[in-house]
């Protein structure tokens, strides 16, 4: 920690010291009364400003909560504008891929019937090779007919050619006629074997075209039910298509509702951002002003008591002046003997103590308070049952020793830290602050005494400066419950 700016302090006037003669006697009941009047205000001065931190407290998570919704608000409002551009171009590009799909179902309907003419064509053919395979059959069997016949005429013509060649010139003629029917016979059995054999060709291509058509009839069928299947799927798709283009037309109405609900609601909600910032303004300025009249009373209350007040209080104000006093001794008697110097006593020279929540520091001069502050500030704890604690701070707020109930190691709860291990912590808030820095005899504040989970305890505070050598050291604090 950095060493703290140098203080500069404005002491008020010094209290007068309490009279005491015959002519205030019967005053003192009077002035008694005053004192516990203005205790009384200043506990309720005090109780009313914790009410109004309160409130402020409340009022500024209000706000941070109001800031969030706006960023919450500004985040609805530009996801409904994305929305609604969203949901446009996807109506746009699901109408273009419902279009696309009634092309491709119309095209796939035509490649159906198409596929189906060319199946219906290709069994028509497979039943016109049928026939002819029949027809070929048929011929391949007359022209087994016409063979066998022509081998028979044949024989027989050289049968008679045999006769005639017997009976001399009497079968000349005979011989002729044997010889021209042998000649037509072997003309006959020429071209009859021509037929067969470009007969057994023909069936046998006819055979193999029968075979291919088929297959392709087979192929047709099985890529018609796969078409069809196609065709099915596609119009199903179609019909999702068309719904979620249904779904996305009612969505981005609701987005174009949402938006213009979103738009209508910033100007209402500004208003009410800005009613309750001016709320806070309003809030935080009572509690400033009230916050002002704790001076006020607090200085009401050591003028009463400068009158000659003699109240429940006073043997306690008496007792931590006197404490202040020998505190201020001790810390000179430490420097006479060389313990100290008094460039070290009087350091602001603050070092955070690593590993600690909260944080805790050390100071040149822990090690002296260490050793002598708590013969005095133990003491002081048995003065009254109301006494809560008793411990000096110097003139910026540090604690660096404390009573030892309030000294314990510090552990891993910050929350049990905070309220058992008070020691070497900077306590520089008003009423630590104040204590440090008065030079008047005696200071009396009254505070809220934070005790956790939002519970308070109403506090005094009564605090005398440590002086050592005439030098403002700082101020011994004795805190005690109304």
């Amino acid at each position: 920690m950095n060493a703290l700016a140098p203080i500069e302090h404005n002491a008020a006037p010094p209290l007068l010291p309490p009279l005491d003669h015959p002519g205030r006697r019967s005053s003192d009941a009077i002035i008694s009364e005053m004192v516990e009047a203005s205790v009384r205000l200043g506990h309720d001065i005090v109780d009313v400003v914790g009410f109004l931190e309160g409130v402020d407290s409340a009022s500024a998570r209000q706000v941070e909560k109001l800031v969030e919704v706006r960023d919450n608000a500004r985040s609805v409002s530009q996801a409904s504008a994305s929305v609604v551009a969203a949901t446009d171009r996807l109506s746009s590009v699901m109408g273009g891929l419902i279009e696309v799909l009634a092309a491709s179902s119309h095209q796939l309907q035509q490649a159906i019937e198409a596929s189906q003419q060319v199946m219906g064509w290709v069994s028509g053919v497979g039943g016109q090779l049928a026939r002819i395979d029949e027809a070929m059959r048929a011929t391949q069997s007359s022209n087994s007919r016409i063979l066998d016949i022509a081998r028979e005429v044949n024989m027989l013509a050289m049968n008679a050619k045999i006769e005639a060649a017997r009976a001399g010139d009497r079968g000349r003629g005979f011989a002729v006629v044997a010889d021209a029917v042998n000649a037509l016979s072997a003309q006959t059995t020429g071209a009859a074997r021509v037929i067969s054999e470009t007969v057994g060709s023909l069936a046998g291509e006819i055979a193999i075209l029968r075979a291919e058509a088929e297959g392709v009839v087979g192929k047709a069928e099985t890529g018609l039910k796969d078409l069809d299947s196609a065709g099915r799927a596609l119009q199903q798709l179609g019909k999702q298509a068309a719904d979620g283009s249904t779904e996305l037309s009612a969505m981005g109405s609701e987005a174009q509702t949402m938006r213009a609900v979103m738009q209508s609601f910033g100007p209402a909600f500004r208003s009410l951002y800005t009613g309750v910032l001016d709320q806070n303004d309003m809030v935080n300025e009572a509690r400033n002003r009230v916050s002002d009249l704790i001076q006020l009373s607090e200085r009401m209350v050591q003028q009463m008591f400068a009158l000659g007040g003699a109240t429940e209080d006073r043997p306690l104000i008496d007792a931590v002046m006197q404490a202040a006093s020998d505190l201020g001794k001790l810390l000179e008697a430490a420097v006479e003997r060389g313990e100290i110097s008094t460039a070290d006593l009087f350091s602001q020279d603050y070092r955070d103590i690593p590993n600690t929540n909260p944080q805790q520091v050390l100071a040149p001069f822990t090690a002296i308070t260490d050793r002598y502050f708590p013969i005095v500030q133990e003491r002081l704890l048995g003065l009254d049952p109301r006494v809560v604690f008793s411990a000096a701070v110097d003139r910026n707020g540090y604690l660096p020793t404390h009573n030892k109930k309030f000294s314990a190691p510090q552990g891993s709860d910050p929350v049990w830290n905070a309220a058992n291990c008070r020691n070497r912590r900077m306590f520089n808030d008003r009423v630590g602050l104040s204590a440090g820095q008065s030079t008047d005899p005696f200071l009396m504040q009254i505070y809220r005494r934070d005790m956790g989970g939002g519970e308070y305890v109403m506090m005094k505070d009564v605090s005398a400066p440590i002086l050592v050598r005439g030098r403002h050291w700082g101020g011994l604090r004795l805190g005690y419950r109304f």
